[in-house]
């Protein structure tokens, strides 16, 4: 059975010039996982901070804070973070992770980021909209888990608008089942009327995301299963 190791990220944002940006990292296309994607500051969390907190949500604050100024030279306060989702990867995945999801900020744009050119090589603040367009056209490169958040807040101008939206509704955890055919892949999330079997041709509900893995655009799929909140908010439409 394939470990699953505790991890934390955040989404930051900033409010430039009266424009909503978040912070993308582009991790080093030399890692096992997600190398070359873009991803949100993050990582494991250490047994260390595992044993001083309270509670496992408690030491993803710790290891999100930590990896944040690891990876990109940013001080952010632990209790100015918002948990909103927690996402596990598939079954099928070699390498597997429970990784919390925080939404944070900061105030000063003029703040420099400093990368660790190690497992980090490049970063990017950039309007959520933008992010998820230049990933249609193939120029950032990212995860499920990524592109759900960013869709979720595509339509929000200000860090509080963002901030609302992402509570509007209690954390989603969310286990997708994926299945890949040829280059497309399929993520199903609870709902879906093949999520149970695993399998994706299964006719009647759906709520996935259906992507060309070559060509880098997703689609995002949610019918006939109005007793489930859509993973990304209802932010498709």
């Amino acid at each position: 059975m394939t470990l699953i190791k505790p991890a934390a990220t955040i989404m930051l944002a900033r409010d430039n010039q009266g424009h909503l940006e978040v912070l993308l990292l582009k991790r080093n296309k030399a890692l096992k996982f997600a190398g070359g994607l873009w991803v949100f500051p993050g990582g494991k969390i250490d047994v260390s901070e595992l044993e001083l907190a309270e509670n496992e949500l408690e030491a993803a604050r710790m290891a999100a804070v930590r990896e944040t100024r690891e990876e990109a030279s940013l001080a952010i306060p632990p209790e100015q973070l918002t948990f909103f989702s927690h996402w596990t990867t598939p079954k099928i995945e070699p390498r597997r992770y429970a990784t919390w999801f925080f939404f944070g900020s900061i105030q000063d744009p003029s703040l420099e980021v400093r990368i660790d050119d190690s497992e980090v090589k490049d970063h990017l603040w950039i309007n959520p909209q933008n992010a998820l367009d230049q990933f249609e056209c193939g120029q950032l490169a990212m995860m499920p888990p990524t592109y759900i958040s960013l869709q979720r807040i595509r339509k929000c101008k200000t860090i509080e608008s963002a901030h609302r939206e992402l509570t509007r509704f209690e954390p989603f955890f969310i286990l997708p089942v994926l299945q890949l055919e040829s280059s497309n892949m399929y993520c199903l999330y609870e709902g879906d009327a093949g999520y149970e079997s695993g399998d994706f041709r299964l006719p009647g509900a759906r709520h996935r995301l259906v992507g060309n893995m070559l060509k880098g655009n997703f689609v995002f799929e949610y019918n006939d299963c109005e007793s489930i909140i859509p993973v990304n908010g209802g932010m498709h439409l």
